[in-house]
C-alpha cells in the first residue's frame, strides 16, 4: 500500500475515534460529579446522635452559627446549625415534662375539653366528644397530610380556571403546614398520645386529691 495511503487511513482512524472517546469521558465525568453533589446533599441533611451533642456543646460555649459549621461542620450551613438546635432544645424542652407537670396537664384539659373541641365540631357539625376520639386517633401528622392533600387539590382546581390557587408554604390559615418542629415534637407530647391516656392520668390524681382530703 502507498505510503499517502497508509497516512490518510491513520489520519481517519484517529479522527473517528477521538469525538467517541471524549463523549464517553465527558459524560463519565459528569455522572461523577452529579453522585458526587447527591451525596455530600445526602450527608448534610442527616445528623447523628454525636453530631446532636457537638452542636448542643458548642452552642453552649458560645459560639455563634457560622464559627459552629465552619469549625465542627463544614458540609452544613449555619443556617441548618441553627434550626437543628432550635429543633433539639424543643424535643428536650417536652421530654423533660415530669409526671406532675403531665397530671397538671391532664387535670387541666379534662377541665376545657369540651369547651376546646365544641369549636371545631360546630364547623363540622358533629358531637364534640366525636372529633376529640376521630382527632386522637388519626394524630397530627395524619391530618397535616390530608389538609395538604386537600389543599393541593383546591389548588389544582383553581389553577384550572385561571386562579393560582392555595400553596402549602404560602396560606396563612396555617391548617396542615406544621413545622418540622411540630413533627419531632409529635412522639413526645402528651395530648399526641390518646385521649385514654389523658383521662387515666386525670382520674388518678383526681383520686390521689380525693384520698389526701
Amino acid at each position: 500500500m502507498p505510503k499517502e495511503s497508509r497516512t490518510t487511513m491513520a489520519s481517519y482512524r484517529h479522527a473517528s475515534n477521538a469525538p467517541y472517546t471524549n463523549t464517553n469521558t465527558n459524560a463519565n465525568t459528569a455522572y461523577t460529579n452529579a453522585s458526587t453533589s447527591a451525596a455530600g446533599q445526602r450527608n448534610a441533611a442527616i445528623w447523628s446522635t454525636a453530631d446532636d451533642e457537638i452542636l448542643l456543646q458548642a452552642r453552649a460555649s458560645g459560639l455563634n452559627w457560622q464559627p459552629i459549621a465552619t469549625r465542627h461542620f463544614p458540609n452544613k450551613t449555619a443556617n441548618a446549625c441553627r434550626k437543628r438546635h432550635e429543633r433539639l432544645v424543643e424535643r428536650r424542652h417536652v421530654e423533660d415534662w415530669d409526671t406532675h407537670k403531665l397530671e397538671l396537664l391532664a387535670e387541666e384539659y379534662m377541665a376545657c375539653r369540651q369547651e376546646m373541641w365544641e369549636i371545631l365540631a360546630s364547623r363540622l357539625g358533629e358531637r364534640w366528644g366525636v372529633i376529640e376520639a376521630k382527632c386522637m386517633e388519626k394524630g397530627l401528622k395524619t391530618l397535616q397530610t390530608a389538609a395538604r392533600t386537600a389543599h393541593r387539590k383546591a389548588a389544582a382546581d383553581s389553577h384550572s380556571v385561571g386562579d393560582p390557587g392555595i400553596s402549602d408554604h404560602n396560606s396563612d390559615s396555617g391548617i396542615g403546614l406544621g413545622s418540622d418542629t411540630e413533627m419531632d415534637l409529635l412522639g413526645a407530647c402528651p395530648l399526641a398520645k390518646s385521649a385514654d391516656a389523658i383521662a387515666a392520668v386525670s382520674t388518678s390524681a383526681s383520686n390521689r386529691t380525693a384520698a389526701s382530703d
